[in-house]
């Protein structure tokens, strides 16, 4: 595995209509010395209305949201979101995730898990959040705590003496309503200090891995915009924090880092002018593939400060059309190519309803290039059935999430192949006891 993160699950319950746990794995049960996630990088959820395929996607959301928005919790509008998103029997949201991160030949196996429930005052606050780890990926190595939060108070931290005393002084009062690792991020020039030697450079180094990770995700959720996403990335590498060597090392490749630039974004710095030009222009190269008469996408630049305010022209060489003017599919692959292109270069994709007003081939055509080309993961949900036998070649890429939600991994057998299956209603909890008859007398005929 090359220098980067592998999402190896993730666990979720209390969102939308998932009430109990639902577990979705990227890679089989051992993760061993032999790790490779080239038969692993592409998995599609199937399953019917309702069942809770957007609530997985969501949840991957809200866990970014979280840990790297400044005052997620602490925004009315994020309150009265999990009011509405979280599941309305358990008033309580959990998630969890193990992630494996590869720097040179060493690789580190991280747990990283939160609960979000209601606090006196009837507003959603962080109950509980630990990270653990193990180094090396071998079956019969454990975890260790690495630290652990309850209720707002760090209960547990696994660091000196020294330095447990100024983490906890820097994060007082703030991990009810602010995940401890964005926390200790925020406050970092407060805790290691150039020059002194009490920082635990072991416990900064994974927190420092945990955050990086997060830089690594990127969610499409069709009714909103891609947040941004910059925060931990401006912030490591504008603060005098020491360990020079080290952040070199994570931020030497800026063609790495550029992943999480977008084509969509509305304002750009004048600084990151150039580079946002150069992924417009691979963005038409895109376009161009399904529209041969494209001859560029031309920027609309107009000058804002130290930003430039832009708008996407298609120029087809006789007319031009604004890009919100465009056909519904080809808006949908511009609004995905940032996801795209994440996918390729080693991000942590989640898309949902990527068949959304794409064509079966292209979508197909797309699915094969992540499973042979890609260098990072992609999983989205669909509905559309084509692209079940491209990925049954894979491993792992194929779950069915039932109405109870219950999660069926595709497991071969024999001939049959897993769209058959699925429409025969033959995969375990995924019935389609539909019938034509059964519309008769509801449109009022």
């Amino acid at each position: 595995m090359a220098d980067g993160f592998y999402l190896l699950n993730f666990t979720v319950s209390g969102v939308k209509c998932i009430k109990e746990e639902v577990r979705l794995d990227f890679y089989k049960k051992t993760v061993d010395k032999n790790f490779d996630p080239e038969k692993y990088r592409v998995k599609a959820v199937y399953g019917e209305n309702g069942s809770g395929k957007s609530a997985l996607i969501t949840a991957v959301k809200i866990f970014q949201d979280l840990v790297m928005s400044t005052n997620y919790l602490m925004e009315l509008q994020t309150q009265g979101f999990l009011d509405e998103i979280i599941n309305k029997e358990t008033h309580m949201f959990r998630f969890a995730c193990e992630f494996l991160a590869g720097l040179d030949t060493e690789q580190t196996v991280f747990q990283y898990s939160f609960c979000l429930g209601k606090n006196k005052n009837d507003l959603y606050e962080i109950q509980h959040e630990m990270l653990k780890v193990k180094n090396g990926n071998y079956a019969n190595n454990k975890y260790r705590t690495l630290f652990e939060c309850k209720e707002g108070e760090l209960i547990y931290i696994s660091c000196n003496d020294q330095a447990k005393e100024v983490i906890e002084k820097a994060t007082m009062n703030l991990l009810s309503m602010h995940p401890f690792i964005h926390s200790y991020i925020i406050n970092v020039e407060k805790i290691v200090v150039p020059g002194e030697d009490f920082s635990d450079q072991d416990f900064f180094f994974y927190i420092l891995l945990s955050c990086l990770m997060l830089l690594f995700i990127r969610v499409y959720i069709p009714t909103e915009d891609q947040h941004e996403l910059y925060f931990l990335q401006r912030q490591l590498k504008e603060e005098d924090i020491g360990y020079k060597e080290l952040m070199d090392k994570f931020f030497a490749h800026e063609d790495r880092w550029s992943v999480y630039s977008s084509v969509n974004q509305k304002y750009v710095s004048k600084t990151k002018y150039e580079e946002y030009k150069t992924k417009v222009d691979h963005l038409a190269q895109f376009i161009k593939i399904f529209k041969p008469n494209l001859v560029s996408i031309d920027i609309d630049a107009k000058e804002n400060g130290d930003q430039y305010v832009c708008d996407l022209n298609l120029n087809y060489g006789g007319y031009v059309i604004n890009k919100e003017f465009e056909s519904t599919g080809i808006k949908k692959l511009i609004r995905l190519f940032d996801c795209f292109a994440s996918a390729s270069l080693g991000g942590i994709v989640f898309v949902d309803e990527m068949d959304a007003n794409l064509n079966d081939v292209y979508l197909c055509r797309l699915v094969e290039y992540f499973m042979y080309y890609g260098k990072g993961q992609l999983c989205f949900t669909t509905h559309n059935l084509d692209p079940m036998s491209v990925l049954k070649e894979n491993r792992n890429s194929i779950d069915f999430l039932s109405s109870d939600n219950h999660l069926v991994p595709w497991t071969s057998r024999g001939n049959a192949s897993p769209e058959n299956c699925y429409k025969n209603g033959m995969i375990e909890d995924s019935p389609f006891n539909i019938d034509a008859t059964d519309f008769v007398g509801i449109f009022g005929e």
